[in-house]
């Protein structure tokens, strides 16, 4: 997939199941950990494009952040939602060091 999609995906994440009163299960989080870049950083971005664009992923990936997503994740799943938070996490300081 592309970033694209994963942020079209994301975006019916928040207003729709993020939203809901129902519980979650891991699967149903759209993950970017498939892409390239979990930051969506793209060659052509320019200084302050990259740094932009880490520090939305930042803040959307932060473990704090999660905190209300993770209230409505089902107990069995909660530790592997954490794992892959922090992966992300991983991800993306990784990418800010490039």
């Amino acid at each position: 997939g592309t970033f694209a999609a994963y942020e079209e995906a994301w975006g019916e994440f928040m207003a729709g199941a993020c939203r809901s009163g129902q519980e979650l299960c891991c699967w149903e989080i759209p993950w970017p950990l498939s892409l390239p870049c979990v930051s969506g950083i793209e060659p052509s971005d320019d200084g302050s494009m990259k740094k932009r664009k880490l520090r939305a992923a930042l803040l959307r990936w932060h473990p704090d952040k999660w905190a209300a997503v993770l209230e409505k994740v089902i107990e069995a799943d909660k530790p592997t939602v954490l794992d892959k938070v922090k992966e992300v996490t991983r991800r993306i300081l990784a990418e800010k060091a490039l």
